[in-house]
């Protein structure tokens, strides 16, 4: 059994790998140019007192001209420099200058430290800095690395844009399959790594692609070195529904329809608010249980996770809401049991299609309460040939999609008439 391709790097991903990319970023926009002093000022401690005047006068001389060349105090200092905001997404920023936008990506999970920026200019290219990647806008031409950016990008009205994807078998869109069958779009990646020199012959104006937030460390160093002109989404590591489909403001900002997306974006939230606030006064709530084991071991979404809080705004009582962390926790087969033998609702059962395929994996999951009560769900009510998921496709840019499913499963009488987009019960 394999796991849907990107989708479990992005739910799952584990702290340990976040690690390892963390280890390769440089973070030059902070560098401390007094630390170069710290040690020559020490040895002129009381003699030389006036040798320390003076190289202080120096050291505000040096940095007063850093200053005027570093990107944040410049955008800090100008007043044609404005940002836009984002209420819920924190992994991204942008601003924007008179003549460019700056996109700047914050890949360290722990502080807000900017670990890419990328720089979008419609003319002449700027100069900003030579760590940051430059990309002409708008683009025309994008290998799109996932089916989320490809609808995303297709809501933005860019559908004929897409001149690349990774794999077709992933997607269930009716346009997407004719496009790569008429050899209207190519394929990148039908192994696990990308096909570098298929890449550098497209020559795409993005290649749009996920990773840590860092592209040095995040990409094949051939296509870096060959200037293909890349932007890293990190839409995977927000924890939140609407913070996830926030996301749709970056893609827009490589064609400039950020008003676009603020307008797309916004319907979304205001239905996604009036579902939240129709179960936010329920006292009994029911209880959920996520996911099957993979291989011996049961991944649970912690308290923290999207997830987590997709079942809490859908008026869930999920069962590890106090596991204070992100991601997912590996759990035993036993461990899961004792917790959530007598759950209300069982959901996200990977691939399966009936309560049968379910007990073929283990017949014990016969025992829970949600399965003998036939409250066992799934969301993949829509798949293609291969068995994969429009869930996977469009459900983070229509959370209130998903919420609705999600609150008539658990509310039924809530939704009586809701007719279900992405989940179905498993007969």
């Amino acid at each position: 059994m394999t796991l849907k391709h990107e989708t479990a790097f992005r739910d799952e991903v584990s702290p340990i790998m976040e690690g390892c990319f963390a280890i390769a970023r440089n973070d030059v926009y902070h560098y401390n140019l007094v630390c170069l002093c710290a040690g020559p000022i020490r040895l002129y401690k009381e003699t030389f007192m006036i040798r320390i005047i003076i190289l202080f006068a120096a050291m505000n001389l040096v940095l007063a001209s850093c200053q005027g060349k570093h990107p944040e105090t410049k955008a800090a200092q100008n007043p044609a420099v404005t940002r836009d905001s984002l209420h819920y997404a924190k992994r991204f920023a942008i601003r924007h200058e008179k003549e460019y936008t700056i996109l700047e990506i914050y890949g360290n999970k722990e502080n807000r430290s900017v670990t890419s920026t990328f720089i979008l200019y419609p003319d002449k290219k700027p100069v900003y800095s030579i760590d940051a990647y430059y990309v002409k806008i708008p683009v025309k031409r994008v290998a799109s690395m996932s089916s989320v950016y490809s609808l995303m990008l297709m809501a933005l009205g860019e559908a004929n844009s897409i001149a690349a994807i990774d794999n077709v078998e992933y997607y269930t869109d009716a346009f997407i399959q004719k496009q790569v069958s008429d050899g209207k779009v190519l394929e990148l990646s039908k192994g696990p790594q990308i096909e570098v020199e298929k890449t550098l012959a497209l020559k795409p104006d993005l290649l749009l692609t996920f990773g840590m937030g860092d592209p040095a460390a995040d990409l094949d160093k051939k296509l870096l070195q060959a200037q293909v002109p890349v932007a890293i989404s990190l839409d995977h590591l927000e924890e939140t529904p609407l913070a996830r489909a926030e996301w749709i403001k970056f893609y827009a900002c490589f064609f400039d329809k950020q008003r676009m997306a603020d307008s797309i974006f916004s319907a979304g939230e205001k239905k996604y608010k009036e579902l939240k606030a129709l179960v936010a006064n329920e006292t009994r709530k029911p209880t959920v249980l996520t996911e099957i084991k993979y291989g011996d071991t049961w991944y649970v979404p912690a308290g923290m996770s999207y997830m987590a809080n997709l079942i809490a705004d859908a008026g869930g009582d999920y069962f590890w809401k106090d596991d204070h962390k992100t991601g997912s926790t590996p759990l035993s087969f036993e461990t899961v049991y004792a917790k959530a033998k007598d759950c209300d609702v069982w959901i996200n059962t990977y691939n399966l299609n009936s309560k049968k395929e379910l007990l073929a994996f283990d017949t014990r999951y016969g025992l829970f309460n949600a399965y003998k009560k036939d409250r066992v769900y799934n969301n993949n009510k829509v798949q293609n040939a291969k068995g994969y998921s429009n869930y996977w496709e469009t459900a983070m840019l229509q959370p209130e999609a998903v919420l609705a499913d999600l609150i008539a499963i658990l509310y039924p009488e809530r939704l009586p008439n809701h007719v279900f987009t992405y989940y179905k019960k498993l007969e």
